[in-house]
């Protein structure tokens, strides 16, 4: 991996290494970083609980790019740290359905995503009429209705992610503003700093019988210190992540109650920008006798490349789809949707 000339750090000594993985300046081409990743075999075992006797590859990658933070922040690489991060990331191999932990750092067993510039956030919530008894506070039948606002994620002329509401809150039915006393919890947002990196973690943890935490956004200067906060999160879920958020220098935003935050991204289908929900697969878009003519495209770093498949494998239709992925499929098939 090539890095311009700003981007290039004359100390040959930077070295970021555990387990499997190694990075570090090619002594006698100090603009060049040589990058060594685990083998397919290896890290898809250990990505799927067969760790190998020598260590877990998965562990062995977060302390690796913490590593490679800490040299950044002593001069290393000279601000290239973040696009080294992200060309391993984008390298490791992965099944369709996990592609996402490629661009958006995201395994079930983690329940966090990686927040990008272009994405949106769409953030629903449900609100209740009274109710005769404590049981029935959230029942069906005391349903009042809906709030729904966006949030486009976007990057600032510094390189930190902003977040930006779009619109007014809307209300379903619209009779419903009149009832919500405070609006302001649907704003959140708007008030939080900005940082280089943002993430948002999923929680469906009760804490007590009045509050449910669904979901919270955590922001910080470096990726590697929101892993750190994210590993601890999931060790004392039950206060959420303002109890020491703090403590970590993290911003945080909290959703508590019946609401939903779901990521948005955009992809181009038969050359047409859309929205879709992070999670979308290709068989969400296409049935699978539309592969004969299935072309994808999809940018890694900053160049696109065309995804090879056999369109008589079906398991691409699994495929988990990211943001600037490109589609094409010949119109007029039954498996337009």
């Amino acid at each position: 991996m090539n890095l311009s000339s700003a981007d290039a750090s004359g100390d040959t000594s930077c070295l970021a290494e555990e387990g499997p993985f190694r990075v570090e300046l090619v002594r006698k081409h100090p603009d060049s970083v040589q990058i060594t990743l685990p083998s397919t075999e290896r890290w898809l075992g250990d990505i799927n609980g067969l760790v190998a006797p020598d260590g877990d590859a998965v562990e062995a990658l977060y302390i690796a790019l913490a590593k490679l933070d800490e040299l950044q922040q002593g001069g290393c690489f000279r601000g290239a740290g973040s696009m080294i991060r992200e060309f391993i990331l984008q390298s490791l191999p992965m099944k369709p359905p996990e592609s996402l932990f490629n661009y958006y750092g995201y395994r079930p067993d983690r329940s966090s995503l990686d927040l990008k510039p272009g994405m949106r956030l769409k953030i629903e919530r449900a609100y209740f009429g009274p109710a005769k008894t404590t049981e029935e506070v959230h029942a069906a039948q005391n349903f009042a209705g809906l709030s729904t606002v966006n949030f486009d994620v976007e990057s600032g002329n510094d390189g930190k992610i902003q977040f930006r509401r779009i619109g007014d809150v809307r209300f379903s039915p619209a009779s419903l503003k009149g009832q919500v006393q405070d609006e302001s919890q649907e704003s959140e947002l708007v008030g939080i700093p900005p940082e280089f990196h943002y993430r948002l973690v999923f929680y469906t943890l009760l804490v007590s019988k009045e509050q449910k935490l669904s979901a919270a956004i955590v922001g910080a200067s470096s990726a590697s210190q929101l892993d750190e906060f994210d590993h601890e999160l999931r060790l004392q879920p039950l206060g959420g992540c303002k109890n020491f958020a703090s403590a970590h220098e993290v911003a945080c935003v909290e959703f508590s109650g019946f609401v939903t935050v779901t990521a948005q991204i955009r992809v181009e289908l038969n050359g047409k920008s859309k929205l879709i929900d992070w999670g979308t697969r290709v068989k969400d878009l296409l049935a699978k006798d539309s592969l004969g003519s299935l072309t994808i495209q999809r940018k890694f770093m900053n160049s696109y490349h065309e995804l090879r498949f056999d369109p008589g494998d079906l398991s691409v239709l699994s495929l988990a789809l990211v943001g600037g992925d490109r589609l094409w499929w010949a119109k007029g098939t039954s498996g337009d949707h």
